[in-house]
């Protein structure tokens, strides 16, 4: 008898369930934020890249910030031992070298981008005549 219990009572929960009160599914292309990703073509597929190289840009940045602030706590709790002064001041100068690629591969790609003409906020990528 135990036995047909245990079988019955995930049933009788089952059973039970109410249903689920979920939206039907609208047309994302409508309007909101996926419209730049409904409308891609091949003329607007550098604006996206351009965008997207741009965020790449600022979350490098933000997780520099990060490590150099990591790297100044970790020497304030140091307590004066010089192993872990040398680790933090190692993440700070690591911090401070990954700033400096950072604004330093900003500055290369613009400056090549302006000689071609071009900027990063409105990239467009080249068609190939006759094809």
């Amino acid at each position: 008898m135990k036995k047909y219990l245990a079988l019955l009572s995930p049933i009788a929960y089952l059973s039970l369930a109410s249903p689920a009160l979920a939206q039907p599914i609208g047309n994302p292309c409508g309007s909101g934020q996926f419209n730049a990703l409904c409308n891609l073509t091949a003329g607007s597929l550098g604006g996206l890249v351009g965008s997207l190289l741009q965020l790449v840009f600022v979350a490098a940045i933000i997780v520099a910030l990060f490590f150099l602030i990591y790297g100044g706590f970790r020497w304030l709790v140091s307590s004066g031992d010089k192993a872990q002064v040398a680790a933090a001041r190692e993440h700070i100068v690591a911090a401070i070298i990954g700033l400096v690629v950072i604004f330093l591969s900003y500055f290369i790609l613009s400056v090549l981008l302006g000689f071609f003409g071009v900027s990063l906020s409105n990239l467009s990528i080249p068609k190939i005549p006759g094809a």
